[in-house]
């Protein structure tokens, strides 16, 4: 099955000093399926990040934003994080080698580093229908 990314854009994901990098594909495509169960705009704090922007920002040293794995992300509302947090929870908590932190104002999410192979472009994701994951 081919999927469109209805609800991001590549460029939201781009490390805000050096404009590069791109996200792995199964983490666009999750934040899409989450976005449409939120039914609200979410905003992407930092996705992929040069090694520079990382230090700058506090990342750590093998955070998977530098491999385009992971997402700072938050609800359009700030007051409604503490519902937003509870879905991300609902929809990835269980996924094995995920990563989900909760902050006070934004959620973190991360994918498992071997992802890291299939980056999302802006283009259709080709998507496993029995796994509902990009193949």
């Amino acid at each position: 099955m081919k999927y469109r990314v209805e609800f991001f854009r590549p460029e939201e994901f781009i490390c805000p000093c050096c404009h590069a990098g791109q996200i792995a594909a199964s983490l666009a495509y999750f934040l899409d399926e989450l976005r449409r169960a939120w039914n609200m705009p979410i905003i992407v704090n930092s996705g992929w990040r040069c090694a520079r922007h990382n230090r700058e920002v506090g990342g750590a040293e093998r955070s998977r934003h530098l491999i385009g794995c992971a997402a700072d992300i938050k609800p359009n509302d700030p007051q409604l994080i503490g519902p937003f947090q509870n879905l991300l929870g609902d929809m990835a908590g269980r996924r094995e080698g995920w990563e989900i932190k909760n902050y006070q104002r934004f959620c973190h999410v991360a994918v498992p580093r071997e992802e890291e192979a299939q980056k999302w472009g802006g283009g259709l994701l080709h998507i496993a229908a029995k796994s509902a994951t990009p193949a």
